[in-house]
């Protein structure tokens, strides 16, 4: 091997050694060959990665300007939806207003010249508007959710669930309904949301009864995977669910009952409570291994004691099952 073929990482090495290149002995000049292939590879693999690198950052810096860019067209999106929604929500009202009032005025003028099926259209119309007046309801409530940050306190949830069971008193003396809880924690959240949140888990067992009267059962306990949570169930004896549609019940406007007619509701409420819980740094999941009624679970942050001891009076309050209210 002529020494102009050698490396030349490799011939500035050996002119250390040996001075000059005529001082190499001829013996070695095969293992030397052999190491300038080697040395050879290795800056070929050297200038290979470099390129790969290179073409790495770039696609890198390329990728996150890409993906910078639709975080911020996902957040103009996000906050055109909300805005689309309260408009909606708010100016759809006013025609249902309208059509509502009409029609009681029909019903109250010319309700001796309506034929029995005309009195029944127009019933029917205001059945109608009463869907639609809360299903624009839950839109808004579903849109405002998270769309400003909220002030969090304290909240003691057996005092939480005394407001509730008071807002809900017509419809659980209505459906002779129950609801059962016993020395429920104190966690930090919004209080209003966290009361929304129970009346319409609430809520929802009252309307997805079966033929027994219901009965709401809310339990608590330390979440297992989190000490700074609480884990808060909430039982009730109603037809439950199928386990098929069990991963779709959150999901804004799903109603999953086939004879949906039996069943008042929008589809927004379990949708809402989601939100509620996740704005809260929580989840909420149904608890599939239950079959006697319907079961689910949300964790909710713990109150700092230190920041919610002058409201401690208020979680003494009667703790005791709450009865029928019939």
């Amino acid at each position: 091997m002529t020494h102009d073929k050698l490396n030349k990482l490799l011939l500035r090495q050996i002119k250390r050694k040996y001075g000059a290149l005529e001082n190499i002995p001829e013996e070695i000049l095969p293992l030397l060959e052999t190491v300038s292939k080697t040395y050879d590879q290795y800056e070929r693999d050297g200038q290979l990665l470099e390129r790969a690198m290179d073409l790495s950052s770039q696609e890198l810096t390329e990728a996150n300007a890409q993906l910078s860019s639709q975080t911020e067209e996902l957040k103009r999106s996000n906050g055109d939806l909300k805005r689309f929604a309260l408009v909606v929500s708010h100016d759809l009202k006013e025609p249902l207003r309208t059509i509502n009032s009409f029609v009681q005025l029909l019903l109250r003028k010319d309700k001796d010249n309506l034929s029995k099926e005309g009195t029944e259209y127009a019933n029917f119309i205001l059945e109608s508007v009463d869907r639609m007046a809360a299903l624009l309801d839950g839109l808004m409530r579903y849109s405002v959710i998270g769309k400003n940050k909220v002030e969090f306190q304290a909240v003691p949830l057996n005092k939480t669930l005394e407001s509730v069971q008071k807002n809900l008193h017509f419809k659980l003396s209505e459906n002779q309904g129950t609801i059962t809880y016993n020395n429920l924690p104190r966690i930090n959240g919004n209080p209003e949301q966290i009361a929304q949140l129970f009346q319409n888990l609430i809520d929802n067992s009252l309307k997805f009864k079966n033929c027994l009267p219901p009965i709401i059962d809310i339990q608590s306990q330390p979440y297992h995977y989190n000490p700074d949570y609480y884990q808060i169930t909430v039982i009730d004896n109603g037809i439950g669910i199928k386990e098929e549609f069990q991963d779709k019940i959150f999901e804004i406007f799903k109603r999953l009952h086939s004879t949906q007619d039996q069943y008042e509701g929008s589809g927004v409420g379990l949708a809402v409570c989601k939100r509620i819980v996740e704005q809260h740094n929580g989840k909420i999941w149904v608890n599939t291994n239950y079959k006697d009624g319907f079961s689910v679970s949300f964790t909710l942050p713990k109150a700092d004691t230190s920041s919610s001891s002058s409201t401690n009076s208020s979680s003494n309050l009667n703790s005791s099952s709450i009865k029928n209210f019939a």
